[in-house]
């Protein structure tokens, strides 16, 4: 530890403990990659109630935190498994019985409500929706004409997250973060979020981080918590996506019911932690995913 630094690792459950009921949760990952699963399961686990999610480009774990009863709101362009199934199945059902909301916006809005968050500002103009029917199907996307040069544009508003869930595959111990790749909308949704949970498969020394400045992302009031493998089903830069899981999901979803509740419990509720949850899918089936 550096001398006058603070860890900030903390565990799952401490880290998703103070998300209170009626928070706005910003949910890293982009379709079959990169999502932060074990704080999703913690989080569902725990059972806080009327969240709103933010999801840029979902998957299961908004099936997984609506079959757990803790959302009334999405907001985001796509919930979906790619080819296993176009649209979650939990969440559809839910939304199709009116017990979750969904605030439909364009994959480019959400970049741009994060971006307006994390710059203080209330809202961004785009150009992307206009004379299309997105303002009719979102309200708050506002057509407005450019003072500057009187261009038709649509006011995005702040997406303003109370805490941003998000993964990389290493960090120090003081949140300084490495995720491989883009991060997809990872940088964005912690910028715009008061708080951010990162989980991470290794916590590295600071110095194994600063031979990479240029690949370091870092967030205020960060905590950070060791999950190795905690992105299954989904992949990450060691772990290819476990498609026959998702399936499995993905059935159970369709069917409901009890079939549901049999994933629920193997998966979600009745692993106490982690590190059940890996015994749960078994070390042989996480070492065939391994790349």
């Amino acid at each position: 530890m550096s001398p006058g630094r603070t860890s900030v690792v903390a565990s799952l459950a401490d880290a998703v403990g103070g998300i209170p009921d009626g928070a706005t949760v910003g949910i890293g990952g982009a379709v079959t990659a990169g999502h932060p699963m074990a704080l999703v399961r913690a989080l569902a686990r725990r059972g806080p109630r009327e969240l709103t999610l933010v999801v840029p480009v979902a998957g299961i774990e908004v099936d997984i935190l609506v079959a757990a009863g803790c959302v009334a709101r999405v907001i985001g362009s796509y919930v979906g498994a790619e080819k296993v199934a176009a649209v979650g199945p939990v969440f559809r059902r839910a939304v199709q019985e009116g017990s979750v909301e969904v605030v439909d916006l364009d994959e480019a809005h959400v970049v741009a409500g994060l971006r307006a968050a994390g710059q203080g500002l209330p809202f961004l103009p785009w150009r992307g929706g206009v004379g299309t029917s997105y303002p009719q199907l979102n309200p708050a996307l506002v057509e407005f004409d450019d003072p500057v040069r009187g261009e038709r544009l649509l006011a995005v508003p702040a997406l303003e997250l109370d805490v941003a869930l998000l993964y990389s595959e290493v960090s120090d111990a003081y949140g300084n973060a490495q995720p491989v790749g883009t991060a997809h909308m990872d940088a964005l949704l912690g910028a715009a979020a008061a708080r951010v949970v990162l989980q991470v498969d290794r916590v590295v020394s600071t110095d194994e981080i600063r031979r990479r400045p240029e690949a370091t992302l870092f967030w205020r009031e960060t905590a950070v918590v060791r999950a190795p493998f905690g992105t299954h089903p989904y992949s990450n830069a060691w772990l290819t996506a476990d498609e026959e899981h998702l399936r499995a999901f993905v059935a159970a979803g369709r069917a409901g019911g009890e079939e549901l509740s049999g994933y629920m419990t193997t998966h979600v509720d009745g692993p106490a932690d982690h590190d059940a949850y890996l015994e749960a899918v078994g070390i042989r089936r996480i070492a065939s995913l391994l790349i």
